[in-house]
């Protein structure tokens, strides 16, 4: 006898956790945990949080890393094993941005390109290839100089959100008073800093010029290796 089999039924065999729900799940599990040291125990953590809420909750180890790394909510340490051909990624394997050239100045006034570093996490490879091996998740972000534009336009965001409340707040707050045409003007002030298309400084134009001009932009830095002799150890 055939039966067949109901695709929604299917589709409905595992619950896919959205972003929102995912990092507070991520951050749950790195309060309780001071740290973790696999991406398969931080998997196992996450996924044993989520199921507090529904059983049938799956996530992969990989979209939980990028979530973390995307809205800068853990400090990742990476251990990497070195391959011997020269090869590097255009695009992260750690996160998935692309990466940036690593340059460094020759004796004669050129440039020596020396390697390549992710635009938005801690991955970087030299000379010779260099793949994620071991991962390890504290508490903390990465440094500002470390985030990715991704990272950069998420705290703009929430920005611009904190800012809106704030200004409905001075409203409430002043309303019915004698101040409560100061509180309308003082508000109008923040929602423009916030949101204003014509103002220049507002964060909705710096997340704008952030988001389309941070793009293939070539890194200058210390060299992984020495320009002059690739297997002289850097000290």
């Amino acid at each position: 006898m055939y039966i067949r089999k109901d695709a929604n039924a299917l589709a409905m065999a595992y619950r896919k956790p959205d972003d929102d729900r995912l990092e507070k799940a991520i951050l749950a599990v790195i309060g309780s945990e001071r740290q973790i040291r696999s991406q398969k125990m931080m998997t196992d953590l996450v996924l044993n949080e989520l199921r507090k809420e529904h059983d049938d909750y799956r996530v992969s180890g990989e979209r939980i890393r990028r979530v973390a790394i995307e809205r800068n909510i853990l400090k990742i340490d990476i251990e990497y094993n070195q391959h011997d051909d020269r090869s590097s990624p255009d695009v992260c394997p750690v996160c998935g941005y692309p990466m940036a050239i690593v340059s460094n100045s020759t004796l004669k006034g050129g440039a020596a390109k020396i390697g390549r570093q992710c635009t938005k996490c801690p991955y970087q490879t030299g000379a010779k290839r260099r793949s994620p091996g071991r991962y390890t998740f504290s508490k903390g972000q990465l440094p500002a100089e470390k985030m990715g534009t991704g990272a950069r336009i998420a705290l703009l965001k929430d920005a611009s959100e904190l800012m809106k409340r704030a200004a409905a707040m001075v409203e409430s707050a002043t309303k019915g008073t004698e101040q409560g045409a100061r509180g309308k003007r003082s508000a109008a002030r923040i929602r423009k800093i916030s949101s204003a298309k014509k103002d220049g400084d507002s964060l909705a134009n710096i997340i704008k010029d952030i988001g389309s001009g941070d793009k293939g932009q070539t890194v200058w830095t210390r060299p992984l290796e020495s320009v002059k002799d690739a297997n002289r150890k850097d000290i």
